[in-house]
């Protein structure tokens, strides 16, 4: 009665009996619902960009209240500080009683005139949702099957620019239930094409205020929020059944600001909008003769989940993982107000949005960032496979002496990628992509790596290394990391990771058993892709809340484990074989590692201490302080554990098609 009550009270057509065709009439003060501030209303040291000085703030919703035809809606967009005592505190007891989020067909939930008020104070930046797949359904609620459309969609179907342009998308189909998956052939699929987990709406945002229309009316209408950039996700997280999206990827703006100075950092930085992805962050401090910090994969955007959940690059042990780069934050909180995170201003958010993972503390809209010096890099690339001339003892004994070397390789400052594949009993195939010896020559990089070549001829292996250099880091990217095919699109395979810690390799007994697990994983894996990689070490220690165990690390293994079958009975196998037998030894054996958040087994057991170890309680605390009413939800997020979705085993692993709901 209390929920009924209040949802009349609002007298929003949310919870209507009918609805009117009528809209509401608007001044041109409220329509769209922003006001322009000065560009230097900011502590970041860096002014505003254009999108973040139209803000909504206390004069906007003065204008709703005053405003006859809008009125009776104004309390959907008030801050939750707002003055107004008497509803805001019966919104809360209404929403503390609430057990599930609101969703479709509910009471709270908006109607079609409620979404239409919004979308003009929006400006019209509203859009429902519609699966990127469903152009290949004759049977869907969408009624838009386009045979050519859909021969398109399948044969470019691992294409991340398709995932990343469209809202109805997600880079991994099974963590929204796969309800409405691009088919594998042909121009149609079988079945029903159905909005699955997918969010029901999406604010394509180009400005300040319509992230902060989306948070109030969420948090007042108890929705679901979920914020999106790429959709490059591993575990689903930018998605969520009947939830309200914030979409952030057009947020593209990038300055240069040659001589930055904070209290913290003094030098030359990027301020950069949260829409930005590797590959354009990489292309302008290559423009500018500098180097930034972002991962292996261009299509991430860099300072939405990237940074937020540590970010680990091939510039890491240079300058620091992603985290470290940002000195000051533009950020809209679960109260609706736009705030500004620097480590002496909302230091706590600061600390928390850097490491603390994506979507949980706030929705950043821009970074002041770090940019470093140019960087000479010698890359080398092999592929090392057994054969009538190299037996499977001989390829790892090879591999062991590189392994074994990987604290020389990281004390000198470089880092790989490469991948370990079982193609048969007893076959193996070891692909080098690439190491990428920063700050090397080729006669540097070949005095370094000198003892593995002639570990590697005294076993009759011929490696056969392409090796070039390079005069900056991007052109050395753009002929490595640049051109990988990142598998996207597909739901046959299902990842986990464990950090391996320096502690590891710290005598032969501990390397040896590590190892081991190394090799076991191998054997039951469809594929491990491995990194030697060390972040620099930071001047000043926890200044942001990156996962303790990459400060520690030596080495990342991120398990990617084969689908039997391509059903709820074979994915829940399959992430049931990854954390026994593949990931299992290898968590045993290194009880001072971690996982690393963003490419995480989505069983993660005990994913408080593997994420961010003793820095979880703090997190915590900073969570319940800034987003009181559990507005910021994602899948393994701090503060889940109040929270469960209801899927109903869709899939046999946990994904975003059913109801969120408090534990």
């Amino acid at each position: 009665m209390l929920a009924k009550s209040f949802a009349l009270s609002l007298a929003c057509a949310a919870i209507a009996s009918a609805e009117s065709s009528a809209a509401p009439s608007f001044t041109a003060s409220v329509a769209p619902a922003a006001e322009t501030v000065a560009s230097d209303a900011t502590p970041a040291n860096v002014a505003l960009f254009e999108t973040e000085k139209v803000q909504l703030t206390d004069n906007v919703i003065s204008d709703l209240q005053a405003n006859p035809g809008i009125a009776e809606y104004a309390a959907l967009f008030e801050f939750e500080d707002s003055s107004n005592s008497k509803l805001r505190t019966r919104a809360r007891r209404v929403r503390k009683s609430l057990r599930c989020k609101t969703m479709p067909g509910d009471l709270l939930y908006p109607s079609k005139m409620v979404w239409g008020v919004f979308d003009l104070l929006l400006g019209g930046a509203l859009e429902k949702i519609v699966p990127i797949g469903s152009p290949c359904y004759k049977k869907s609620e969408y009624n838009n099957y386009n045979a050519e459309k859909c021969a398109s969609l399948v044969a470019n179907y691992n294409q991340e620019e398709i995932y990343y342009e469209d809202n109805g998308a997600l880079m991994n189909p099974l963590y929204y239930g796969m309800t409405c998956p691009i088919p594998a052939s042909g121009n149609f699929a079988s079945g029903t094409c159905t909005q699955g987990g997918y969010s029901e709406y999406a604010v394509k945002i180009s400005n300040v205020a319509q992230i902060q229309l989306a948070v109030n009316m969420a948090r007042s209408l108890n929705l679901r929020l979920v914020v999106r950039n790429t959709g490059h996700d591993y575990n689903g997280r930018s998605v969520g059944k009947g939830a309200l999206s914030v979409w952030t990827h057009g947020l593209k703006d990038i300055q240069y600001v040659e001589r930055y100075k904070s209290s913290s950092y003094s030098g030359p930085v990027f301020k950069v909008g949260a829409g930005v992805q590797g590959f354009e962050l990489y292309q302008a401090a290559d423009k500018y003769g500098h180097s930034a910090v972002a991962g292996i994969c261009p299509t991430v955007g860099v300072y939405g989940g990237y940074s937020a959940g540590g970010g680990h690059s091939p510039l890491m042990q240079l300058f620091g993982v992603g985290s470290d780069q940002v000195v000051a934050l533009e950020v809209v909180t679960a109260n609706g107000r736009f705030v500004t995170a620097t480590p002496t201003v909302n230091s706590d958010l600061y600390w928390a949005l850097l490491g603390g993972g994506g979507g949980t503390f706030g929705i950043v809209t821009s970074a002041v960032v770090k940019v470093h010096r140019k960087v000479p890099v010698t890359v080398s690339q092999w592929t090392l496979m057994t054969s009538e001339t190299v037996s499977a003892d001989a390829f790892w004994e090879a591999f062991k002496f590189f392994y074994d070397n990987f604290p020389t390789y990281n004390a000198a400052k470089t880092y790989s990628y490469f991948s370990l594949m079982k193609l048969a009993p007893g076959t193996y195939m070891w692909s080098m992509g690439p190491f990428f010896a920063t700050d090397k020559t080729v006669e540097e990089y070949e005095a370094l790596i000198k003892p593995f070549y002639e570990k590697c001829e005294s076993l009759g292996i011929k490696l056969n290394a392409n090796t070039t250099h390079y005069d900056s880091f991007y052109p050395a990217y753009q002929a490595t990391f640049g051109g990988l095919d990142y598998f996207v699109g597909g739901a046959g395979a299902t990842p986990g990771n464990r950090i391996l810690p320096t502690e590891n390799w710290a005598t032969k007994d501990i390397r040896n058993q590590t190892f081991a697990a190394v090799r076991n994983a191998v054997e039951n894996a469809l594929m491990l892709n491995m990194y030697h990689q060390h972040a620099a070490d930071q001047e000043k220690k926890d200044v942001n809340s990156v996962n303790p165990a990459f400060r520690n690390e030596q080495s990342m293994i991120v398990a990617i484990n084969l689908v039997p079958q391509e059903n709820a009975a074979g994915w829940k196998a399959a992430v049931e074989n990854l954390n026994t037998n593949i990931l299992g030894p290898l968590r045993r054996v290194t009880p001072a590692g971690g996982s690393y958040g963003n490419e995480a087994d989505i069983a993660e057991p005990d994913w408080q201490q593997a994420f961010w170890g003793k820095n979880y309680p703090r997190l915590l605390k900073i969570k319940k302080q800034v987003d009181p009413t559990g507005l910021f939800y994602v899948h393994h997020g701090v503060g889940s554990e109040d929270w469960v979705v209801d899927d109903k085993g869709i899939v046999g692993v946990q994904s975003t098609d059913g109801p969120l709901c408090r534990a």
